[in-house]
This record gives structure tokens, sequence and C-alpha cells, in this order.
């Protein structure tokens, strides 16, 4: 069975019962390809299909069904159509430039988009300023889907290998198969390439599950995530719950009926360019929300290349209202001393051009209020940032401090949210709150920003901006409290 809108959460490990092969990058035929970026190269093999990594490993999994008649796992990951593009010639002879049909694209795509978007959509963290652009003037955008093809066309054969030994051996009568991806991929679709995206091309994947008892050629248009596979199998194979619960939810019901009702939304968490996201989709629709408030919204069944964001239209505000009940982050009350965890404020890392490796996470704390800080380990270069967004209800003065922890010397900046993608940048000009030094250690300091004045209610920016090429920066609590005036 097919079950079309599945979501990826995360890359997968690869291994067979033991590691069958590994992937190395090996040489082109002189004169063919190009290398424009880690996510943009192509060349014609210089080694026959027989000597390519993914049909080695795929050789090896046939041996292994052979070999073993009882009891066998076998997790086989076949690397194309990852980049590079390199297959042998004949399978880039199947997509002649000339007849190539390129995806389906719709001019000014980006209009009904907000800056932050349009940003993602292009990653110029990634690929730098113009890079769709460039590719189309020279043509390059045609070579890189012809690779493409040819790449999935190579990897199709390799599964077609792999499941015809499985039907030919002993382990098909009991046993199932479960085909995924760990992402899509973007081929000038909205101006963007690669992954790492919030569209539904960048973002969903194959995910077929077949075996005995189950319904054959079905097809189920239900919104699932990846992260659904682990309780699936538990409940398929009957074997032990595990004791620690799951997060995702068994697919039993669907693989057992693929139309029995089905409301339950899945949520896809990521960051890119510096912007943090969260996706949430449900069986019509597809919704992200960025940290700094922005929004747009799909319906799939009537516009599966997402080419009308629905989201000002009054008319989808109460399915965004309900998507919104999925998301992972929110804005917290401000307690009556102002005092709030910084976890429980959105958080995002800068991510500039050239500067890609800045990154956050939660850490364990025996200082920290309750145990926990948001860490930063800013990497990329003075002005690399650690930002949270806060919400304020209303203009006015605020009393604003932060417990946090520096090793090198940094400066608290803030500055309303605004619809500008450059507020992304480590140079965006923002008002300076506070200088904080370089401490010693891990030791968690307070420190008071005095009293700031909030011109306008909404969502603004509080931002760690590093002084120092490398740090750490540990940030526990911050006050916010409303004064009296």
């Amino acid at each position: 069975m097919f079950l079309r809108q599945s979501f990826y959460q995360s890359s997968s490990a690869i291994t067979a019962g033991g590691v069958l092969g590994s992937v190395k990058i090996y040489t082109v035929v002189p004169g063919t390809g190009f290398y424009l970026n880690a996510s943009g190269t192509w060349g014609v093999a210089a080694v026959p299909t027989t000597q390519m990594p993914d049909y080695r490993v795929v050789s090896m999994g046939i041996e292994s069904l052979k070999s073993k008649n009882e009891g066998l796992f076998l997790a086989l990951g076949i690397y194309r159509p990852h980049v590079p593009w390199i297959v042998p010639q004949q399978y880039f002879d199947k997509y002649p430039l000339d007849t190539l049909i390129m995806p389906e694209t719709k001019d000014n795509d980006l209009d009904d988009l907000s800056e932050r978007f349009k940003l993602m959509a292009h990653n110029v963290a990634k690929f730098g300023p113009d890079y769709h652009k460039n590719a189309v003037a020279k043509g390059h955008d045609k070579d890189m889907v012809r690779a493409y093809l040819a790449c999935v066309t190579f990897a199709d054969e390799q599964v077609g290998r792999i499941l015809d030994a499985w039907y030919a051996s002993s382990h098909a009568e009991n046993g199932y198969v479960v085909l995924w991806s760990d992402h899509g991929f973007q081929l000038s679709e909205k101006e963007g390439w690669s992954k790492m995206k919030p569209w539904f091309d960048s973002a969903h994947v194959n995910l077929m599950i077949a075996g005995p008892g189950l319904p054959k050629g079905e097809f189920c248009h239900r919104a699932v995530s990846l992260i659904d596979l682990y309780p699936t199998l538990v409940e398929l194979l009957d074997l032990p719950t595990p004791p620690q619960g799951f997060d995702g939810k068994s697919l039993m019901p669907l693989l057992k009926n693929p139309q029995a009702p089905w409301d339950q939304p899945v949520l896809m968490s990521s960051e890119i360019d510096g912007i943090r996201y969260d996706v949430v989709m449900d069986n019509d629709y597809r919704m992200t929300r960025l940290t700094t408030g922005e929004t747009e919204l799909y319906k799939l069944a009537s516009d599966p290349h997402e080419f009308n964001n629905l989201a000002d239209n009054p008319e989808y505000r109460p399915v965004i209202a309900k998507l919104s009940q999925h998301l992972s982050f929110s804005f917290p009350t401000l307690e009556q001393d102002g005092w709030v965890e910084a976890e429980a404020f959105p958080h995002q890392t800068s991510s500039d051009f050239n500067q890609r490796g800045n990154y956050h996470y939660p850490e364990v704390h025996a200082s920290a209020s309750q145990g926990k800080v948001v860490c930063a380990d800013l990497r990329k270069g003075v002005g690399s940032y650690l930002e949270f967004v806060v919400s304020i209800d209303a203009p006015g003065d605020y009393e604003l401090a932060v417990a946090a922890s520096a090793r090198g010397d940094c400066s608290l900046l803030t500055a309303p949210v605004v619809d500008d993608a450059k507020q992304s940048d480590a140079g965006y000009p923002m008002k300076k709150l506070l200088d904080i030094p370089k401490s010693s250690g891990k030791e968690i300091k307070t420190l008071s920003a005095g009293t700031v004045t909030f011109e306008q209610p909404g969502l603004h920016l509080l931002r760690f901006s590093s002084k120092v090429e490398k740090q750490l920066l540990m940030v526990d609590r911050i006050q916010i409290r409303k004064l009296n005036n």
C-alpha cells in the first residue's frame, strides 16, 4: 500500500544486520557534468552499473536473502538520487534534453509569500544569492533535472532487483517490505533547489508498506509521518511495546482499511537560513508557521503544486486555528514578575551565507532555575547570534533582565519583527540593550538591561550577538516585566 502524504522527521541511519557497504565518491567521465556546489553536481560515472556502490550494496542484500532462512531483518539503503548525481550514461540517455519535461512552475510564484519565506525558498545561506536565476540563465537547471531523473531511474532499478529477490525467497510468505526515503527534493519549484524547506516537494516522501494480509495496490491519501513507522511495525509484528512509549502513531487502522477515518495532523520542525519553522499537515491542508509569525497555507487536493497561498484569506482562519493547535512552539504568557524560562520562547540561530554551522540545543544545567538552559554554539564569526522571539501585548516600559553565561563578550539587541528577510542577517541594525561580559566556566549570572521601551505591541526579537569569533552561550531565563506607567 502506498501512503501518499507522508512527511520526513529526520534522516535515518542505514544498517542491515551490520554494514552492507559504504558509499564513496568516484570519478566521472572527463568532460561531463559540472560542480556548482554540494547540491548541484552531476556527471557520467566512469564505471559500469555493476560497479556502482548502490548496485553492489543491493547485490549484498540479495545474498543475505538467499543465505538467511529465518529471523531476517534487512535494512538496505540506496544512496541515489542523493547528490552528487553520478550514474552511467545509459540512464542519462533516457531523458534527452530536447524532450525533457521540467517541473511545473508558475511565474511570480513567490509574490504571495512574506520576505522570510522567499529567503527560505532561495536558501541563500546554503547557495548564495541568485543561485536559481543564474542556473536558469546558463541552462544548468535542465541539466540538473535530467541528472536527478537519471539517478531516480537507476535507483528504481536497484529497488526492483531487491524486490525480485525478496519475492523469490521464502521471506515473502510472512515478511513485510517498507520503502521510504528521508526527504523530498525541490528542482526549481518556488525557485528553490535541494531539501530542508517547508514546501511539499521538499518535505514529503514515498512510503509504501507491503506484505501478507495487507491490501494490494491501494493508495492511502492520509497525512502520516515517518515517526509512525516504529509503532506500526511493533503492532504489525506483534512485538512488545517499549516502556518509553511512542512519539508516532500506529498506522495499522490505515493498513487494514486505506479509507478509514483519520484526523491526526502531523508535525515537522526545522530551521533554515536562521529561520525556525513548523509545518503542520492534515489530510487536506499544509500550513507553515515561522517563529516570527509569518504563515502560509495550501489546500493540497486542489493545489498540489502550492501555487496559491491561502493564509490571508479570512475564509481559512478556522483551518489555520485548528492546525495551529499542533505547533511545537508558542509565545508564553509573561508572569507577574516577568521571568520566563528561555526554552519557553521560540528561538533560532544565525545562518548567513557561508556562515552555516551555528546551532542551539537544550542542555541540563545544575545552576539553572529549572535545571535546563538554551545552549548555543556560535562558531561562525563575530555577529553570530542566538535569538528569542517574544510577544509584547501592550506598548510601554518594561523591566528587562537575563540570566545567562557567555564564554566571550556579546551584546543583547532588540528590534520589532518586520517583514524583511534582511532581519535574519547578523548585521541587521538593532537597538543595543546590554553588553554581556565574558564569564568563566559555566557560571550563570543575572544581568539587568534596566527599563526598555517597546513602542508597539506584537512580536519582538531579543538577539544575543557574539563579539568574538567563537563562543558558547547559555541562556537560563529572561525577564520582561511591565512597569506601571
